[in-house]
């Protein structure tokens, strides 16, 4: 009787083993992990049909990687994807989906999806590019910067734009982007995160750049609106807006490293209506509340470009463009908010701004308009500060993953300038001074 048993045991037992590895050889389970050791896999130029990226697999771009074809790339919480490194600028690695495409990247605050360089170099390879129908003032055909056309696959289209601001290209949801920024030309470079035309239909938000080599996050057109960016140490402007963006950007932060060498000229903002200031419309006017754009103690770091040491502005709105700014704290670099643009169409309220110039702490310092040469004179909602300890930040210069840049007092604790389609807030800043803890403490953000 107990050999029966024991045989009848062993027989549930075996039984069980057929249904586990019946089940695993379903095409849409995951990868078996060997020893704790990923799995590799080097994606192809191009997909062209559905597929689905395993967390337990360690996918590798050897150049750019074209999603086609309507096709959409599902990507696993905790995935990892790296770009290989190629000496050749108009080779580098990058992932691309182009337009009527979808990318569904949805991660979690504790699996984000992190797309890296394998070298673990800053530019060590290209970044990701998303390109979509929205509206773009340059037109509905437009080709995105920092990819050569000649080097895309026969019958793949690169180009953006179009009529349709509800387009959908996916979601981007807990997403770290690091070492991006490969240049294949002078002022033609690939950013960390590059959004060309990309319609509201997308999802944007708990997204970071780590030091890549050129901008953190560059919007050409389109109206995608995002909530908590971090950019982190880029070479080049922590958020970047051009051909007519209309979106809207609330909780982010820029910051800056003050002992890293920078190959570009570090902006907080920078935004364009193009690159000729034209009348094209629509003007390109992003819509930015609670942005937390934190520079240095002197506004300058190690290096940047091939000499020198001084970051640029906090943000600069310039040739043409129309802008909204409020709810934001921003100071560390030698100058504050240049208004450069002739634009009249703005909105400047409720910010806290203090600007570093010769070394020296050096208030509001707003500029005068360059193409008209009008006084810049904003509203006194907006508060000019000459010391950085007037700001009221727990540190100002402290570590962004803990709560140093938690308001503990006016002027960035209470106040908030009101605007439809803004989430209602009564801060400035990025960092709600009433929670325990803040966004950027949690394992998405390096």
């Amino acid at each position: 009787m107990k050999n029966f048993k024991k045989f009848a045991m062993l027989l549930v037992a075996v039984m069980a083993v057929g249904v586990t590895m019946t089940s695993c050889s379903n095409e849409d389970e995951t990868i078996p992990v060997v020893n704790n050791v990923r799995a590799t896999e080097t994606l192809s130029s191009i997909i062209s049909a559905d597929k689905t990226l395993y967390s337990n697999v360690t996918y590798q771009l050897s150049g750019k990687t074209y999603v086609t074809n309507g096709a959409t790339l599902t990507i696993q919480p905790g995935t990892r994807i790296e770009g290989l490194y190629n000496s050749e600028n108009t080779m580098a690695s990058a992932l691309i989906i182009t337009r009527g495409c979808k990318i569904m990247a949805q991660g979690t605050a504790d699996k984000p999806i992190v797309f890296t360089a394998q070298n673990g170099q800053k530019g060590g390879w290209g970044g990701l590019v998303i390109l979509g129908k929205a509206v773009v003032n340059q037109g509905t055909e437009c080709a995105i910067e920092g990819i050569d056309a000649s080097t895309a696959p026969a019958g793949v289209d690169i180009h953006f734009g179009g009529t349709n601001d509800n387009d959908n290209s996916g979601v981007l949801s807990y997403v770290r982007v690091e070492y991006a920024g490969a240049s294949i030309a002078a002022d033609n470079e690939l950013n960390a995160f590059t959004f060309g035309g990309v319609g509201r239909g997308t999802r944007l938000d708990h997204c970071q750049a780590f030091h890549g080599a050129d901008d953190a996050f560059e919007f050409f057109g389109g109206c995608v609106n995002g909530k908590y960016l971090v950019s982190t140490a880029t070479d080049d402007d922590g958020l970047d807006f051009d051909w007519g963006y209309t979106g809207t950007i609330q909780y982010a932060l820029v910051t800056i490293e003050p002992t890293m060498k920078y190959s570009k000229d570090p902006n907080g903002i920078e935004c364009d209506n193009d690159k000729l200031g034209s009348t094209k419309t629509p003007f390109t006017h992003p819509v930015l509340s609670n942005l937390t754009i934190k520079g240095t103690t002197k506004g300058q770091v190690a290096q940047v470009g091939e000499s020198g040491t001084a970051l640029k502005s906090c943000a600069d709105f310039r040739r043409n463009c129309e802008f909204t700014l409020i709810n934001s704290v921003v100071y560390g670099f030698p100058r504050g908010i240049l208004r450069e643009t002739k634009n009249s169409n703005y909105v400047l309220e409720n910010n806290v701004i203090c600007a570093a110039s010769n070394g020296q702490v050096a208030g509001i310092n707003f500029s005068a308009d360059k193409a008209t040469n009008d006084t810049f004179t904003p509203s006194a909602s907006n508060v000019g500060l000459t010391d950085y300890s007037l700001i009221k930040l727990n540190n100002p210069w402290g570590n962004y993953k803990t709560k140093a840049l938690i308001p503990l007092d006016n002027p960035a604790k209470t106040g908030a300038y009101s605007l439809t389609g803004i989430e209602a807030v009564n801060y400035k800043g990025a960092f709600n001074p009433r929670l325990k803890t803040v966004w950027t403490a949690q394992a998405w953000v390096r």
